[in-house]
């Protein structure tokens, strides 16, 4: 029950790519309808989309490669994408009966989610610069919660 709430997470994050009015409301001219494709049709995202499907199937290895490949491109979606590899290591953390995997797992969702808040403040995308107020704070204090929760024995 907790993983599928938490897979819940990533799914509002991804869709905020593809606004369906977004390029007609912002531009009048007939050009508009063949802008819209371009907000979803970065690399970085398809593999971002790519691993969440995997993740989903249960195949984190695998996942956490693709993941890899997308913030390798360093492309405009790449807080975007530490922020979704970050709710992989949390989702695993929380399935995890092994005390030493779940702590190293919280460890990198911490950092991930850093790492995605910091290229966010920092990034010209209006979507970037929104991960903060979205999501990726929660998440960050929810990992720290945790992770305090397992050291503190």
């Amino acid at each position: 029950m907790e993983m599928r709430k938490a897979y819940l997470l990533i799914c509002p994050v991804l869709l905020l790519f593809s606004p369906p009015g977004f390029a007609q409301e912002s531009s009048h001219s007939g050009s508009a309808k063949q802008d819209a494709p371009k907000v979803i049709a970065t690399d970085d995202m398809k593999l971002a989309m790519k691993a969440g499907k995997l993740e989903t199937a249960g195949k984190y290895h695998e996942a956490l490669k693709v993941y890899a490949q997308a913030i390798d491109l360093k492309g405009r979606f790449t807080p975007f994408v530490y922020h979704n590899r970050g709710m992989l290591y949390l989702h695993r953390a929380k399935a995890s009966q092994d005390r030493q995997s779940r702590i190293a797992d919280l460890h990198r969702a911490i950092d991930d989610f850093q790492t995605s808040i910091r290229l966010g403040a920092a990034s010209k995308d209006e979507l970037n610069r929104g991960l903060e107020k979205v999501a990726t704070r929660a998440n960050l204090e929810e990992a720290t919660k945790l992770l305090a929760s397992e050291t503190h024995d």
